[in-house]
């Protein structure tokens, strides 16, 4: 455990080391943040942003800053689902504790809201009362701008918005009077790639499926068709996947992580919806939360979700494992190294945050 994370200092001091080449080359001053101790503090002390302290205006204006106690009177959860990273997960456990959702079932033709005029809420399965929607689809730049239209928000009935286009959602849904509180489950970005890479040669039921890759190799998929290298930064920063993306947006978005971002990790699952639990003020001890608990960690599923994330051969989409090291692993993390240094950052930033978030339960 030492090693892992003397290793993931070392991958964070690097991103330092090319942030400040890069403000050199740019001609920018370097702002930083005095450091108080060599542990806890580490990640304080590293502020490289190029306008010094600000941030893009959908982050400085638009979201609450992670160190304010959280006020659900007065903010809006958002939750950027990213994909194959545990969100479905997490929207289930949610709809699980009774939660009413902003998704993208909201403004599924077949329940008949896909129109209205003004937010409501509804039960969609009448087998299933615990599960609450509000009317809208906030998983697309279009059901987005209808949300936005209708008063999503400003409505406050909805507990949590799910929502895969993080920097269009917040733009577009929050204003200064009406801030949202950021949440995400990230996954190393190798593994995140490869389970994507199999999961939608089968998957066709999802809009990107895509059967032409089944029995296609990786390594030719990673060089030729995979078109959303660097992921992360990418919709951090409201880049199209396609647009490339460079050192400067690393930064910012190392920024808006670290100020925004309440931060969980696919491998630990369990602990990161406490964290979040606690934060949205929800009883997690009582008998329905225990219920759901044991529901969505405590079975066989989930520990082979928990397994894959970790590195195991199989999980609820059985696929071959790209192993640390192999020429398949190193290619996917070369092309995806942006991401990479920013999801070890956000595994520093996710035992510094502990301390945080545990206090806001005292």
């Amino acid at each position: 455990m030492s090693n892992d994370h003397n290793f993931l200092k070392v991958q964070v001091g690097i991103l330092c080391v090319v942030c400040l080449l890069y403000l050199v080359a740019s001609v920018f001053n370097l702002h930083h943040t005095p450091e108080s101790s060599s542990g806890r503090r580490f990640l304080s002390a590293v502020n490289t942003y190029p306008g010094g302290n600000a941030l893009p205006p959908w982050a400085e204006d638009y979201l609450v800053d992670v160190t304010e106690r959280p006020n659900p009177s007065s903010e809006t959860a958002v939750f950027w689902h990213i994909p194959k990273s545990g969100g479905t997960t997490a929207k289930r456990l949610y709809e699980c504790l009774g939660q009413t959702l902003a998704n993208r079932l909201g403004a599924d033709p077949r329940f008949g809201h896909h129109k209205d005029k003004e937010i409501v809420t509804f039960q969609p399965f009448q087998t299933e009362p615990d599960v609450i929607f509000v009317n809208v689809d906030t998983t697309t730049k279009k059901g987005i701008l209808r949300a936005a239209e209708i008063g999503l928000v400003a409505s406050k009935k909805a507990d949590i918005i799910f929502t895969m286009d993080v920097q269009f959602a917040v733009d577009h849904l929050f204003d200064a009077e009406h801030k949202g509180r950021i949440f995400a489950l990230f996954r190393n970005p190798v593994d995140r790639c490869v389970s994507k890479f199999y999961y939608l040669q089968t998957a066709t039921w999802e809009r990107t499926y895509r059967p032409e890759w089944e029995g296609m190799d990786i390594i030719e998929w990673t060089t030729n068709h995979n078109l959303d290298e660097n992921f992360l930064v990418k919709k951090i920063m409201g880049k199209k996947l396609g647009d490339h993306a460079k050192i400067g947006d690393l930064i910012i978005a190392k920024e808006i992580v670290r100020r925004r971002f309440i931060v969980g990790l696919m491998n630990d699952m369990d602990e990161s919806i406490r964290r979040f639990n606690i934060v949205l003020g929800l009883d997690y001890a009582n008998e329905r939360g225990q219920q759901c608990r044991e529901e969505y960690f405590g079975s066989k599923d989930h520990r082979r979700l928990q397994d894959d994330a970790a590195g195991s051969a199989v999980n609820s989409n059985p696929h071959p494992k790209v192993l640390e090291g192999t020429p398949e692993y190193n290619l996917i993390a070369e092309r995806n190294a942006l991401d990479m240094i920013l999801y070890n950052y956000i595994v520093l930033l996710y035992d510094e945050q502990r301390e945080l978030i545990n206090s806001y339960d005292r």
